[in-house]
């Protein structure tokens, strides 16, 4: 089984769950108008990770 933990300094989203709790920090974020955690955040769910890459194809595998 490959690691599917991100590893890079800014973590990114590996699972569906990940995801989902980013996409309600950003919701949070944009409500309270902190804009100095967007960009972070906004990183953290759009950038490339082979983390996530492993546990797609791992998922797809199962599937």
């Amino acid at each position: 089984m490959s690691d599917t933990t991100c590893h890079h300094v800014i973590a990114h989203w590996v699972t569906d769950e990940d995801q989902q709790q980013i996409n309600e920090a950003i919701a949070y974020a944009r409500q309270i108008g902190d804009l100095e955690a967007l960009p972070l955040l906004l990183a953290r769910l759009t950038q490339p990770c082979d983390a996530r890459d492993a546990y797609r194809a791992q998922k797809e595998q199962g599937a």
